[in-house]
């Protein structure tokens, strides 16, 4: 067999492995200047001036991560009762009392969002028969969504909302101001550890590298710190420990290059 039969065989087997392995779902993006290719069948040949070119294939994959700026906290209320009014007009009373709380901890009124409200009602049925009593519960929720640039007071505004009548919190995100800066950054390294794969392989194979034929990006997708929260003392509600750890941004790219 001629060396480059190898090649071709070799480049046409790291595709076929790599789009077996989630590749599903990415868009090729076609290199600027680039005639049309042919992709069919999970191949790597493209049609260059009327002629099927085989290229090397090659991946490359960074992760950057920055300290968060930002937390976001949804907190809410969620009662249930007999009483449909009387359900609804609690549910305002805690949320609002929550809201207040919030805002005194130094959350503005442009960073509070409502994100959830709903009333319904719950037909209730015998355990035993299965059949309906009957009777009706009601359900009233109200939740909403709070941005703190003070990271520092996030255990406080937890205790604040509980104390003023939240019965529940949801989520508590830790992020940045402008994350697509963390993507741009994250592309870069992912596209420079693509070429320097290439590379390697170009020179055990003793062949020569052309220009990127063919890109597709995944990725590019944060990936939230894990929160640690310690303490619920009695005696009132006290502010848990927050550690917000660190904010990545994961990006993946798969180049086809030339072969020469």
């Amino acid at each position: 067999m001629k060396p480059r039969f190898w090649l071709i065989a070799l480049s046409a087997l790291l595709l076929l492995s790599m789009s077996s392995c989630g590749q599903a779902g990415t868009s090729p993006t076609l290199a600027a200047g680039e005639p049309a290719r042919a992709l069919g069948g999970g191949g790597v040949s493209y049609v260059s001036g009327g002629t099927i070119t085989q290229g090397l294939v090659a991946t490359g994959t960074a992760t950057v991560s920055a300290e968060p700026e930002i937390v976001q906290v949804t907190f809410g209320v969620d009662l249930r009762g007999d009483d449909p009014a009387a359900v609804v007009n609690e549910a305002a009373q805690k949320i609002n009392r929550a809201i207040a709380a919030a805002r005194e901890l130094g959350v503005a009124d442009k960073d509070i969002q409502t994100t959830g409200y709903s009333v319904w009602v719950e037909t209730v049925y015998d355990p035993q028969t299965g059949q309906p009593t009957g009777q009706v519960v009601y359900h009233a929720s109200h939740f909403v969504t709070a941005t703190l640039r003070d990271l520092s007071k996030t255990g406080n505004l937890l205790a604040a909302v509980i104390e003023a009548g939240a019965n529940s919190i949801s989520g508590v995100n830790f992020t940045v101001e402008n994350p697509d800066a963390l993507v741009k950054e994250a592309r870069q390294k992912a596209l420079e550890n693509a070429r320097a794969q290439a590379e390697q392989t170009a020179q055990v194979l003793g062949i020569s590298l052309g220009k990127p034929v063919l890109v597709s990006e995944g990725g590019g997708y944060p990936v939230a710190p894990v929160m640690r929260a310690e303490g619920m003392g009695g005696g009132g509600v006290e502010a848990p420990s927050i550690s917000p750890g660190a904010f990545s941004v994961t990006v993946s790219v798969q180049v086809v290059y030339e072969i020469r």
